[in-house]
């Protein structure tokens, strides 16, 4: 076997490792739990801060006087538009303002900066029976959203409308990580009163449901990194096109120099 098709031969073999260096572990999330019960961290109790939106409903057994405490024109038909576009939060949902009050009708301006959806909740429900028996508060956070980046099949800004967000239930959100995506370095950035915070995640390590980058909290931005796979695969149409014209020379020089 003469040099040029041994050039060739390596050349080729290089590049069937480099293709085949992905490993099926690399996809996998969790992948060294066993069959065992664990016990997740508790979910973080999130403090309201000027600039949230909330949903706001005072429910009666009387629609006209119920009407009376709510914004006016909030029908079923609104009710759906404003849990389904951004636009419909803002226009029907109660702002938090930057010296921490919401103004609601008839209740006026109420302090909750710093009180979660819950003593937020209890709040209004006492402020509400000083004027009603039967009046019911509703209160949700309209401006719960994470923003997923990266290695994710639909990147963007996400609203969430339960009350609470698990880091896998984000990522769903996204449509699941790509096959690129860098499992075991995910990095989290998280707001806090100190400025942010960071925090790099292990997707494939069971001791992530233990920690607190398990629940996602509101602004919440996760960045999915790509693996160094991706780089060889986006070029590999490149690498094709110049090792055929490689194997090409290799061979018109053997075929001259017989």
């Amino acid at each position: 076997m003469n040099m040029n098709k041994r050039y060739l031969i390596i050349i080729l073999a290089a590049i069937v490792l480099l293709s085949s260096c992905n490993k099926r572990t690399q996809l996998l999330y969790i992948n060294n739990i066993a069959n065992e019960n664990l016990k997740t961290p508790k979910i973080p109790e999130y403090t309201l801060k000027p600039g949230d939106v909330l949903y706001v409903q005072i429910i009666t057994q009387d629609p006209n006087v119920s009407n009376l405490f709510n914004n006016r024109g909030m029908s079923g038909s609104v009710q759906a538009t404003m849990f389904n576009s951004e636009s419909g939060n803002y226009l029907y949902g109660y702002s938090v303002s930057d010296s921490g009050y919401v103004q609601l009708p008839v209740l006026g301006k109420l302090f909750l900066t710093g009180l979660t959806i819950n003593q937020s909740r209890d709040l209004i429900q006492r402020s509400t029976e000083k004027y009603l028996t039967d009046g019911i508060a509703v209160v949700k956070l309209l401006s719960y959203k994470v923003t997923i980046l990266g290695e994710v099949k639909k990147p963007g800004v996400y609203t969430n409308l339960k009350d609470n967000l698990t880091i896998f239930e984000g990522l769903g959100l996204a449509g699941d990580l790509t096959d690129y995506a860098q499992r075991n370095n995910v990095l989290l950035l998280r707001q806090t009163s100190d400025g942010v915070k960071t925090v790099r995640v292990n997707l494939q390590d069971k001791n992530l449901l233990f920690s607190e980058a398990y629940y996602l909290v509101p602004n919440d931005i996760l960045v999915v990194e790509p693996r160094k796979g991706k780089l060889f695969s986006m070029n590999s149409p490149n690498i094709a096109i110049y090792l055929s014209i490689v194997s090409t020379t290799l061979l018109m020089i053997n075929y001259l120099m017989k």
